[in-house]
């Protein structure tokens, strides 16, 4: 038996109280703003994934919403307003026993579950929300507690590299046209005065494109000897 509850403060005191003794609760929640890997603030009804596994090391959640080298336990949609409301998840000590859950640690993911045109997955990308932690039989533990952004791509998902497809000058401003990009990433772009000193950011970070064929411009202020440019993932 699984059960998830969200709860203020008083209401988990109460479920504390009921919960069977060898029973697990683990509650998690986020202070916000959390984020997607675009930097823009998780829709409300985003997912939260609680995971167990026995190294997360080894741990990955995958584009099609699954999960490799552990268990995604519970995919909650409960993002409101920024963040993660406080979630009380209670699990039967017999189930708990079944899955040898005692044996390893569990965490909290902020998942991206938004849908693009053009792209197949369930999950775009993820973010681990603070650190993992081992929950023995009849314990309670408090998981999450800071800030989340789903800044790593979920396992499977392919990414197109950028590619500069045109450099104008116009007015004292530099408009670099990029394609090969994706709508749940940033982008920033980088120059430099010959191609392998290409390390210096300019200008505003941005989303890609709806599809990898649409075209996006970066517009930053023309510089003597910044003759090269290149763009690349925003992290």
């Amino acid at each position: 038996m699984k059960k998830l509850i969200a709860l203020g403060v008083a209401a988990i005191a109460a479920q504390l109280t009921f919960a069977a003794a060898n029973d697990v609760l683990i509650t998690f929640s986020t202070p916000g703003p959390d984020t997607y890997a675009d930097g823009s603030a998780v829709n409300d009804g985003e997912y939260y994934a609680l995971c167990w596994s026995q190294d997360f090391a080894n741990f990955a959640i995958n584009s099609d919403g699954t999960a490799t080298g552990g268990e995604i336990v519970l995919k909650a949609p409960v993002a409101k307003g920024g963040r993660c409301p406080t979630i009380v998840f209670e699990v039967d000590a017999a189930y708990a026993a079944e899955k040898n859950f005692a044996s390893g640690s569990w965490s909290v993911f902020l998942l991206d579950t938004r849908s693009f045109a053009g792209s197949a997955n369930k999950v775009n990308t993820v973010g681990q929300v603070g650190s993992a932690l081992t929950v023995g039989t009849g314990s309670v533990a408090t998981l999450a507690g800071s800030n989340a952004q789903a800044s790593e791509l979920a396992a499977g998902v392919e990414v197109p590299k950028p590619e500069v497809t045109g450099i104008n000058v116009i007015d004292g401003y530099v408009y670099v046209t990029v394609k090969g990009t994706v709508p749940y990433l940033a982008y920033g772009l980088t120059e430099g005065a010959t191609p392998s000193a290409v390390t210096e950011p300019v200008g505003d970070s941005q989303t890609g494109g709806v599809s990898a064929d649409d075209e996006v411009t970066f517009v930053t202020s023309a510089k003597e000897g910044a003759a090269f440019f290149k763009v690349g993932r925003k992290k």
